[in-house]
């Protein structure tokens, strides 16, 4: 049987049993969690599991209209968000269920949620559309690049790029806040044991939209089979990441997460 995971913002116990009985009424199954806010504790990754399940068919997030603009809960759901994407695509069903105020518009979501849709719970016709959304195909919807959070508590913050067509001759990663720690390149799929690097390049800054970014790069192939890994340290806005080249001007690609 398909099941939707809801992640509750908000720790309100009364609330939430109210929800999921509205959504058990119309023949949904509802597993869930409250959210851990603690981001360098990456408890962001508890709910990865249950999501990622052959049964999972949708991730519900519940919360009221501040829950959505808390910077820590931003940069949290988006690294779920972004992992699950990496294993069931980009078109996996990703919903908001907002109680209460005015509902952010697309201009407002991070990168990871894009695609998802956003509901007002007051609305009763929103049950019916989960419904719908549960039993529908998955949209599939390209990407120029994969990108994934291979990391752990252990471990700390690792993400792995590379490109979803042609190779890339080089890759340039920066971020707006935080620090980079490490870089490596290695077969996808895992972090290497070894890696060499070619042209090792940091503290490059890059000006993109009114935004700075710290940013370091390598020039090794970046290919579908072979990954760029970089670890950060912090919870940054955005991301900047594309193929290095020697020209003045190339392809960059921006990842909001907060």
């Amino acid at each position: 049987m398909k099941t939707i995971w809801l992640s509750a913002l908000h720790k309100d116990e009364a609330g939430v049993q109210k929800l999921i009985a509205q959504m058990k009424r119309y023949g949904l199954e509802v597993k869930g969690h409250f959210w851990p806010n603690d981001n360098k504790k990456l408890a962001w990754a508890e709910a990865l599991d249950e999501v990622l399940a052959h049964d999972c068919a949708m991730w519900a997030i519940a919360g009221n209209q501040e829950d959505f603009k808390n910077r820590d809960f931003r940069y949290g759901l988006s690294m779920l968000a972004l992992c699950i994407q990496a294993k069931k695509g980009a078109g996996f069903p990703i919903v908001v269920l907002q109680n209460g105020g005015s509902l952010p518009d697309s201009d407002h979501l991070t990168t990871p949620f894009a695609h998802s849709d956003i509901f007002d719970t007051a609305n009763s016709g929103v049950f019916a559309k989960l419904v719908a959304k549960v039993h529908a195909p998955t949209s599939q919807l390209p990407s120029d690049y994969y990108i994934n959070m291979t990391g752990n508590s252990q471990l700390g913050q690792w993400f792995e790029i590379r490109p979803a067509g042609e190779a890339w001759p080089g890759i340039i990663f920066g971020i707006d806040q935080g620090d980079i720690l490490f870089q490596a390149v290695g077969p996808a799929g895992g972090l290497p044991d070894k890696s060499t690097l070619k042209y090792a390049m940091q503290g490059l800054r890059i000006e993109l939209d009114s935004q700075t970014y710290n940013a370091w790069g390598v020039r090794n192939t970046i290919s579908k089979e072979q990954a760029y890994y970089v670890k950060i340290d912090g919870t940054p806005a955005s991301l900047l990441f594309g193929p290095f080249s020697e020209e003045a001007k190339t392809e960059m690609y921006t990842f909001s997460v907060i």
